[in-house]
Order: structure tokens, then C-alpha cells, then sequence
């Protein structure tokens, strides 16, 4: 009885132990990429006959996919319906500069509690100490009115002394898409001539626009005219998720939303990894001068799996 025993107690041992090893695996084994999501943020001459498109990709959480290359990427042309691949005319590279707009609000609300400006300045001061150094940040305080309290620059300690700067009065209303526009005049001021030279306009609020223009159609056109992406972060619960949402989408750039004060900075550091990893691929330009449509599909292997994401874009040649 004990011969016969003797192999069962080891046969379930052995079982216990196999089985316990696959549920140890299936908890630590867990995918880190799900998804991607692919933007065209901008599409610009490049003064070398031919046009620069930039291209964000981003895992499901928005953290910025590095160290694509051409190979990465699918790109088409669409004309009177009529889709044509694109083939590069040259090897991909990152952008030599990025110049962003960051929009501030200090409207009433956000005067309701004790946190919200601190927590406010301190995102933003960390989006500051990553930035590269050349890159250029203006800061922009909004309320009733509109102030530029420092002009694009690189120097970080200045742009630091504007953002916790306390000489803004606000505590009125929401101008937040005159802020924007603001943004969109003073980055493209810079990137106009450069090509290679990524410009962005960050557009925060806790609250709705609630001063002229009321209509988002002025800040949709010079984003997609002058090809500058938009990205838009609502903050507690009150903000026009909505409207943020699509300028974000209508301009390439991504909203985010924390109703709570704890997540900013990583949101932040989230869209300066979008900003700063973004490919130009160079092309070649479109036949004749108009409208053109851009596709791009983007593929991304990695241990997770394959994963594949599309964008489209306009742009006037």
C-alpha cells in the first residue's frame, strides 16, 4: 500500500507545484502596451522641395513610443479621393526645437480652494525642467484678460520666476480660447521658417470659455493653417471636456482630463515625451498646389505583439 501511495503523493505534489508556478507567471507577466495611437502634429514645407510631416506614437496610456524610423511607417496621399502611397526622400529625425505656448488659468474658480494654483504652478514648472535646451516656452496667464508674463525663451529660471510669479490678478472669467490664440500668434512667429522646428500650444482650464471669440473656429483654423497642434488639459470637474477634446483632436495635438490635483506633473511629463520623441519624415510634395490629405499608419513590434494605428491630416500646399 505504501509502494502504491507513494507515487500519488509525488504526482500531486508535482501538480501543485506546476500549477502554482503557472499562476505565479500569469500575475507577474503582464502586457505593457496594449495599444498605440498615432497623430500627425504638423505638415510643413521644407524649403527642399519637398514637405517635413511629424509624427507622434503613443502607447495606450499616451507615453510617447521612442526610436522609430521610417521603417515604422505607412504613408499615403489622398487627392480627389484617390489614395497614393508616399515613399520618404530621406531618413527620419527628431525635432531640432520645440517652442510651446503654456496657457495658464487663474479665473475665479480657480481660486475656490487652496490647491488648485499651487498644484497648477508645480505641474508646470515640472513640464519647464524637462524641457531641452534649446527649446523656447512662453508662459501665458488668462483670466478676464490676457498676459504674456514671459516671452518665448530658453532660459528655465526665468520661465520658473514667470510661472510662480503672484503680480497676474485674475479671479474674473475664462478667456481661454483668446489665450490660445494668443499662444498660436507668438509660436508661429518663430516656426514659420523653420521647418524642422516643432510649435505647440498647451491650453489649460478648470472651468468653459466664457469670453470672446466663444467660438473655437478661429483657433481650429490657425492650427490647421499654420499646422500647430493644440493640447488641451482639463482640470477637476468643471472644464468643457467636450470643446478640449476637440481642439485636441481637430489639430493633432491630445486632451487629458485629472479631476484631481494629484496627477498634473505626470500629465505634463506625458505631453513633453509626446512633443520631444515626435519623427519628421521628409517627403516629396504634392503635384499640384491646393488641399491634400495625408495618411499614416503607424506599426509598432514589440514583445506585447504588433500593433497598428492610422491618422489623417489636411494641409494646404
Amino acid at each position: 500500500m505504501k509502494k502504491l501511495l507513494l507515487p500519488i503523493i509525488v504526482l500531486f505534489l508535482t501538480s501543485v507545484l506546476i500549477l502554482s508556478a503557472c499562476q505565479k507567471d500569469e500575475i507577474i507577466v503582464e502586457k505593457s502596451i496594449t495599444s498605440i495611437n498615432t497623430k500627425i502634429l504638423r505638415i510643413v514645407d521644407n524649403h527642399k522641395n519637398g514637405l517635413n510631416i511629424f509624427i507622434s506614437v503613443t502607447d495606450q496610456k499616451g507615453n510617447a513610443i521612442k526610436n522609430l524610423s521610417n521603417s515604422n511607417f505607412k504613408i499615403s496621399m489622398i487627392n480627389g479621393g484617390v489614395e497614393t502611397p508616399v515613399n520618404p526622400s530621406g531618413g527620419s529625425s527628431l525635432p531640432s526645437t520645440i517652442i510651446t505656448a503654456l496657457t495658464m488659468d487663474y479665473s475665479g474658480s480657480m481660486y475656490s480652494d487652496s490647491t488648485s494654483i499651487p498644484s497648477m504652478e508645480n505641474a508646470l514648472t515640472t513640464f519647464i525642467n524637462l524641457k531641452n535646451t534649446y527649446d523656447q516656452i512662453e508662459i501665458i496667464k488668462f483670466s478676464d484678460t490676457v498676459e504674456v508674463v514671459t516671452p518665448l525663451t530658453t532660459n528655465t529660471q526665468n520661465l520658473i520666476t514667470g510661472v510662480t510669479s503672484n503680480n497676474f490678478t485674475g479671479q474674473g472669467y475664462t478667456a481661454l480660447y483668446r489665450a490660445i490664440e494668443k499662444g498660436q500668434d507668438d509660436v508661429w512667429s518663430l516656426a514659420q521658417n523653420n521647418p524642422t522646428y516643432l510649435p505647440s500650444v498647451i491650453g489649460f482650464t478648470d472651468g468653459n470659455n466664457n469670453l470672446a471669440p466663444l467660438s473655437m473656429d478661429s483657433i481650429l483654423h490657425k492650427s490647421l493653417y499654420w499646422q500647430i497642434p493644440i493640447y488641451t488639459i482639463g482640470y477637476g470637474i468643471q472644464p468643457d471636456t467636450v470643446s478640449l477634446k476637440t481642439i485636441a483632436d481637430s489639430t493633432g495635438g491630445a486632451f487629458a482630463w485629472n479631476p484631481s490635483s494629484a496627477g498634473l506633473s505626470v500629465i505634463y511629463q506625458i505631453v513633453n515625451g509626446q512633443l520631444s520623441n515626435s519623427v519628421i519624415i521628409p517627403i516629396p510634395p504634392p503635384p499640384s498646389k491646393g488641399k491634400v490629405t495625408y495618411r499614416v499608419t503607424a506599426t509598432y513590434i514589440c514583445p506585447d505583439g504588433t500593433f497598428t494605428d492610422t491618422d489623417e491630416k489636411y494641409f494646404y500646399y
